[in-house]
């Protein structure tokens, strides 16, 4: 019995432990861009300037090809992960979701046509809202709004 036990924890605590660094701290998962699938809609996630990824208590990461996509996803389904990482526009670099700045705009062009993209500060935002217009906003601006089930904007292929 005790036998059962101990592989029991051990299965459960690698999967809490699965995008844990050493020091504890939650790290973004690897996304395989041109064969990962996005959670909400099914399409191949290939951009990384827009991919998303929400890590789960005991499950694997769940992954998006747009940040609208993971806001509608998370409100229709009352999600509450451990963790939300998204990329900056320019830089590709992960960041949490929560630090980010965003920029809404019907002329930046994402995978689903939600028109959003993340900075890793606000002066990155703002360049390129000077370029294409749109409203900045933070992350709690974002998932305190009501995000509709489809994309507001054209869906059109990113730029």
């Amino acid at each position: 019995m005790k036998s059962w036990l101990v592989v029991i924890i051990s299965i459960v605590m690698s999967f809490v432990t699965a995008c844990t660094a050493p020091g504890g701290a939650i790290q973004p998962p690897t996304i395989h861009y041109g064969e990962d699938q996005c959670m909400t809609c099914g399409m191949i996630i290939n951009d990384p300037r827009f991919a998303t990824a929400a890590v789960v208590q005991g499950g694997d990461p769940l992954l998006f090809d747009d940040i609208g996509d993971y806001l509608a996803y998370q409100q229709a389904h009352h999600l509450v992960p451990r963790a939300v990482f998204v990329h900056d526009y320019r830089t590709r670099e992960w960041l949490r979701a929560e630090t980010a700045w965003y920029l809404l705009s019907p002329n930046v062009k994402t995978p689903m046509g939600w028109g959003l993209a993340a900075f890793s500060d606000e002066s990155g935002a703002r360049q390129l809202q000077a370029k294409v217009s749109g409203e900045i906003l933070t992350w709690r601006d974002l998932t305190s709004r009501t995000w509709p089930e489809r994309p507001p904007m054209s869906g059109a292929p990113a730029r």
